[in-house]
């Protein structure tokens, strides 16, 4: 009985929170109840689940697999060298993908390339050879760009496998950087689409009725969008097109169906003839 009082005064718990937002759309008048405090932090821990999900932990297992980075670096990666503005790789790497137009080359036998060398029926190209690196843009904005960076260039840099495995602090930090800015990115483009879902939701409610506001709207969509990107966080976290899609069309009907419910049980009764 207390925790429904809590609940009724807008005192619930993170767990409450989520299991209402996932599970109960009838409930979802005590969501809007919920001080700005209270909002703001489930939205907080909603995007750190779904980036630790679709980011985090897929580094963290690769990184544990291979027992760190430096020994990734160190066992797994071939063995590389850059000194003196001539840089080897121990094999010749090849990545194409005819899908999306990428194509990249490491071949360290050669010499120099040259922009005879690229492909121009691809997107994008990086060509990398003992003495430089080539890369080509054809797209929007950009077409036909070419750019060469000479590793002489680069000045008196002298760096292996070793050396770079050594820098393995700097790079777990910036890997935490980078998990900030995802996380930031994820948190905004969360915050946009709920605005998307509010306004679809808010042209449709003038139509009915001109009596809820916008602003519950636009809560109803913040909580709405909890099972949708979930289940597309983990669609993610496998990985293949299929789920993919089909993690990002169930996102979308999940939340217009959740936000249907919600809405007709904030939206006011039609007043009496």
């Amino acid at each position: 009985k207390k925790r429904q009082n809590n609940e009724k005064n807008g005192d619930m718990s993170m767990a409450d929170r989520f299991i209402t937002a996932m599970f109960l759309p009838g409930d979802y008048p005590l969501l809007l109840k919920l001080t700005l405090g209270k909002i703001i932090s489930f939205i907080g821990m909603l995007i750190l689940l779904v980036s630790l999900i679709q980011y985090g932990i897929p580094v963290l297992a690769a990184i544990a697999g291979y027992g760190g980075v430096g020994n990734y670096i160190i066992n797994e990666l071939p063995d590389f060298s850059l000194s003196n503005g001539v840089f080897k790789v121990s094999e010749r790497i090849e990545s194409k993908n005819d899908d999306v137009g990428i194509y990249i080359l490491v071949d360290t036998d050669v010499d120099r390339f040259t922009e005879d060398d690229i492909s121009k029926d691809m997107t994008q190209v990086m060509l990398v050879g003992s003495t430089n690196i080539i890369m080509y843009n054809n797209i929007t904005g950009v077409s036909g760009l070419v750019q060469e960076q000479r590793f002489s260039d680069l000045g008196n840099i002298s760096v292996n496998n070793e050396s770079v495995a050594g820098m393995a602090p700097m790079i777990y930090f910036s890997m935490v950087v980078v998990f900030i800015m995802l996380y930031v990115f994820t948190l905004v483009r969360y915050l946009f689409s709920a605005l998307f879902y509010a306004l679809i939701m808010f042209v449709i409610s003038r139509m009915m009725t001109g009596t809820v506001k916008f602003d519950s709207i636009y809560k109803i969509a913040l909580f709405a969008q909890t099972v949708g990107a979930i289940v597309s966080a983990v669609a993610n976290f496998i990985g293949t097109p299929v789920f993919v899609m089909a993690g990002s069309t169930f996102a979308m009907i999940v939340t217009v169906l959740i936000m249907n419910r919600a809405f007709f049980k904030i939206m006011p009764p039609p007043r009496a003839l």
